[in-house]
C-alpha cells in the first residue's frame, strides 16, 4: 500500500467491496488548491502557502463548485480517462458541525467552537493514480498550467508531468508517541445512562421518535496513521475506506455506509440502522436474530422514511424509491441492516441544495431530524468532528461519492487517536444494551490498535 505524501490534502480511497468507491482504489497525492472553511469564511490556499490567496464570505460548497467549474474551463474537453471521477476532482472532509450552515438554529450544534479541525476541507486535484493490469500504478488526469485569474484574484497553478509511472517519492507522516494505550470512553456509563433516560422522557412525550447518541473515545499509539490504515484494511469490511492528511491530523475512515452517490441526475444514499454482534453462535444465528428484531426493524424503517423525505426535497415527484429494502450486510464482528434510497434530481439542482436537503445524514441524527439535532446538542458534550459528517470525492461535473464517516478515527501528530461510537435510541432501547452495542462497534478500532502493537 502506498504511503501518503506529506502534503496537506493528499488522500487515498480503497474499497473492499463492489459497493464501494469507483474506481476502487485511488491515490490523490498532490492538490493544486486547498479550501478551508472556518469562522464563517472560506479560505483558498496553494499547497505551499501558509496564507490564503483568497478569502470569501460565501458557503464553501458554493465556493468549491465555483473552483471546480473555473479550473475545468482550462482543461482539455476530453482527457486520458473515462469513467469517474472527472477532473478536476475534490477530496472533501466535512465535519458533523458543518451542519449548522444548513440548520442554523442555535441549539443544534453548540460545541462547534471546541473543534480543532476545519468545518469543511477540500483539496482539488488535477490528477491521481489508480492500479493498472500491468501491475504499475496508472497516472490519470492532466498535467500543465492553469493561468492566473482563473478565479478573480487567483494565482496561476502548475501541475507537472509525471517522470515515471510510479507515484512520487514520499515519507511517512511523523508521530511522537512511543506507547500504546487502548481506547477509553470519555463518558462514564452512568452519564450515558442518564442521557438515555433523558431521551426516553422525550420519546414518551412525543417530542421525538429516535435520537442517535454517540460517545467519544480516545487512545494513543506509536504506530503511524498508514500502519493503522493498513491494519484496518487487513481486517476488511470497509465498503468506503479512505485516509486524508488534514491540517491538524490524519483522517482514517473505515466506513460501511454510503452517505451520497450521484451520477448525473440519479442520486442515492444507503442508510444503515440496526446492528447485531456476531457472537459465539456464529453468523447465521446473528443474522436470524437481527431479522427477527422488531426494535431494529422499526429503527430502520424510521430512518429510511427520513431519507426518502430528504431526497424528496430535491428529486422529481414520484422518483424516490427504496430498492433493495432492508438487506443484511456483514462486516467484521457486526451485522448491519442496510437499504438503498434513490431518486432523480430536479433539473438545475445545485451541490449546495443537495447538502441542504441531506446533511447531516439521517442515520446518525434521528427523527424528526431538526429536533434530533437539538437533542444531540443538549446531551453530547463535545463536537463530533468529521465523524458523522462526510468524506469522499466530488468532481467537476457535480457527481460525487461520499461516505458517512462512522467507524472513523482522527490520528493526531502526537499519537492520540480520537474515535466515536454510538447508536439510535428508541422507546424500547435499554441503556445497558445500547452501551454494550457502542462498545462492540468500537471494538473494530480497539483490535486495530492491538494489531499494530504486536511485534512483526
Amino acid at each position: 500500500m502506498s504511503i501518503l505524501p506529506p502534503t496537506i490534502g493528499a488522500g487515498l480511497l480503497i474499497a473492499n467491496s463492489d459497493n464501494g468507491w469507483q474506481p476502487r482504489t485511488l491515490l490523490l497525492p498532490s492538490p493544486v488548491v486547498t479550501l478551508r472553511y472556518n469562522d464563517g469564511a472560506t479560505h483558498l490556499f496553494t499547497p505551499r502557502s501558509a496564507e490564503p490567496f483568497l478569502t470569501i464570505s460565501k458557503n464553501p460548497v458554493d465556493v468549491l463548485d465555483d473552483v471546480l467549474t473555473a479550473i475545468r474551463r482550462h482543461l482539455p474537453a476530453a482527457g486520458p480517462m473515462s469513467g469517474k471521477p472527472a477532473f478536476p476532482v475534490a477530496l472533501i472532509a466535512a465535519s458533523y458541525e458543518f451542519g449548522r450552515v444548513f440548520h442554523p438554529h442555535e441549539r443544534a450544534f453548540p460545541h462547534f467552537a471546541q473543534q480543532t479541525d476545519d468545518d469543511f476541507f477540500a483539496s482539488i486535484h488535477l490528477d491521481a493514480y489508480r492500479p493498472h493490469a500491468s501491475g504499475a500504478p496508472e497516472r490519470i488526469g492532466y498535467a500543465g498550467s492553469i493561468p492566473a485569474d482563473w478565479l478573480p484574484g487567483a494565482p496561476a497553478l502548475q501541475n507537472g508531468p509525471a517522470t515515471t509511472h510510479e507515484p512520487p517519492p514520499i515519507s511517512p507522516f511523523p508521530h511522537n508517541c512511543d506507547q500504546n494505550h487502548p481506547l477509553v470512553s470519555q463518558l462514564s456509563k452512568t452519564d450515558y445512562t442518564d442521557a438515555v433516560r433523558s431521551i426516553h422522557d422525550l420519546l414518551k412525550s412525543g417530542d421525538t421518535y429516535q435520537v442517535n447518541l454517540t460517545v467519544p473515545l480516545r487512545g494513543s499509539t506509536s504506530a503511524s496513521p498508514e500502519q493503522l490504515f493498513d491494519a484496518a484494511l487487513y481486517r476488511g469490511g470497509a465498503s468506503y475506506a479512505g485516509m486524508m492528511l488534514l491540517p491538524a491530523g490524519t483522517l482514517l475512515s473505515l466506513s460501511p455506509e454510503l452517505y451520497l452517490r450521484r451520477r448525473g441526475a440519479v442520486i442515492e444514499t444507503r442508510p444503515i440502522k440496526g446492528t447485531r454482534r456476531i457472537g459465539p453462535d456464529g453468523l447465521e444465528a446473528a443474522r436470524s436474530a437481527l431479522l427477527a428484531s422488531a426494535k431494529d426493524r422499526a429503527e430502520h424503517v424510521m430512518i429510511v422514511d427520513l431519507e426518502r423525505n430528504d431526497l424528496g426535497r430535491i428529486c422529481t415527484n414520484g422518483s424516490v424509491t427504496v430498492d433493495p429494502f432492508l438487506r443484511i450486510v456483514e462486516h467484521p464482528l457486526l451485522l448491519h441492516m442496510e437499504s438503498t434510497v434513490s431518486g432523480t434530481l430536479r433539473p438545475g439542482t445545485t451541490l449546495r441544495e443537495i447538502f441542504e436537503a441531506t446533511f447531516p445524514g439521517g442515520s446518525i441524527t434521528g427523527a424528526p431530524k431538526k429536533r434530533a439535532l437539538e437533542i444531540i446538542g443538549s446531551l453530547e458534550q463535545s463536537p463530533r468532528g468529521v465523524y458523522c459528517g462526510a468524506f469522499g470525492w466530488i468532481d467537476a461535473s457535480g457527481d460525487c461519492e461520499l461516505n458517512l464517516p462512522i467507524r472513523t478515527a482522527m490520528a493526531r501528530p502526537n499519537g492520540t487517536i480520537e474515535y466515536h461510537s454510538g447508536g439510535g435510541i428508541v422507546a424500547d432501547s435499554t441503556a445497558g444494551d445500547e452501551w454494550n452495542e457502542l462498545l462492540h462497534k468500537a471494538e473494530f478500532m480497539s483490535q486495530i490498535l492491538k494489531d499494530v502493537a504486536r511485534p512483526g
